[in-house]
């Protein structure tokens, strides 16, 4: 007996709507993305062209509106002292993460791609995602993708593209492990001709290894909210730290779309990020 066809979209949609089910079930999560659909109905209503883009734009301004049903959240559960802190720590990540993930799976149900969306990376693709190496000692090194989101077709080549997404809510610390592996793997990717001919060139002395044959596009945003309150209401893009860890991105989002937010010209706002994923993903409707 035959099997049934499942078009490489209908397979793209079971996995998104997996992930939207799975999203709605998290109790600190649920305010934030009540919230975004508000907006979304909102713009509908207002004949905005691209509701869903714009609503993307505004989801820092999401995070920081429910921020005290996620306090009381927390309080309810009776949490205090440093078990608190820590449980708004995570939360603030956690929940920018998700939203991030939400926004984007509801602007591709949209659309015809038949593009999957998950958080980290695909768990059957870790251990090739891995980048392996060698310290100035001769030690072996690892590192592990720093992967919030991931993009991948549902019956994919091994040489099939992936879109990969860091979510931070500050880049200050957050960033360095995405920087990281990113930076890594633009030596491992590199088509640079000259390089390798140099004994002392960082990627021979590393000897810079990942097994994975998919060609990789890896993109970062962030809700821009250090110090937002405080010292630096125009939000970090400007800062040393901030450049030290994102100068390696090419495509990097703010999720921001106030008017004190200072945003450096290679940065885009999140309403954007739907570009990038045609631009991976687009050719194979």
């Amino acid at each position: 007996m035959s099997k049934t066809f499942v078009s490489p979209l209908d397979r793209a949609k079971a996995v998104r709507l997996k992930r939207l089910v799975a999203l709605r079930k998290r109790e600190r999560l649920r305010p934030a993305l009540v919230a975004f659909d508000e907006i979304i109905g909102t713009l509908i209503n207002e004949g905005v062209s691209k509701p869903y883009h714009t609503a993307m734009g505004s989801l820092t301004g999401v995070l920081r509106g429910t921020y005290n049903e996620v306090l009381e959240q927390i309080a309810a559960s009776g949490k205090d002292g440093i078990n608190s802190i820590n449980a708004i720590k995570r939360s603030a990540g956690t929940n920018f993460q998700g939203v991030c993930e939400y926004a984007a799976i509801r602007w591709l149900e949209t659309t015809d791609l038949p593009v999957c969306c998950g958080p980290n990376a695909p768990s059957h693709l870790k251990d090739e995602l891995t980048i392996y190496g060698f310290d100035a000692d001769g030690g072996e090194f690892s590192v592990e993708p720093d992967i919030d989101m991931s993009f991948w077709l549902p019956i994919a080549e091994p040489s099939s593209p992936l879109l990969f997404l860091s979510a931070k809510t500050s880049l200050v610390d957050r960033a360095g492990q995405a920087a990281r592996w990113k930076l890594y793997l633009d030596m491992h990717q590199t088509t640079c001709s000259h390089v390798k001919e140099t004994h002392d060139c960082p990627i021979n002395r590393t000897r810079i290894k990942i097994k994975t044959a998919h060609p990789i596009t890896h993109a970062i945003v962030t809700a821009n909210i250090y110090k937002i309150d405080t010292t630096q209401p125009e939000g970090e893009l400007q800062s040393g730290q901030c450049r030290n860890n994102t100068y390696m991105f090419k495509h990097k989002y703010t999720t921001r779309d106030d008017n004190q937010e200072y945003r450096p010209p290679s940065w885009k706002n999140f309403s954007d990020f739907p570009n990038l994923v045609e631009a991976v993903f687009g050719r194979f409707r």
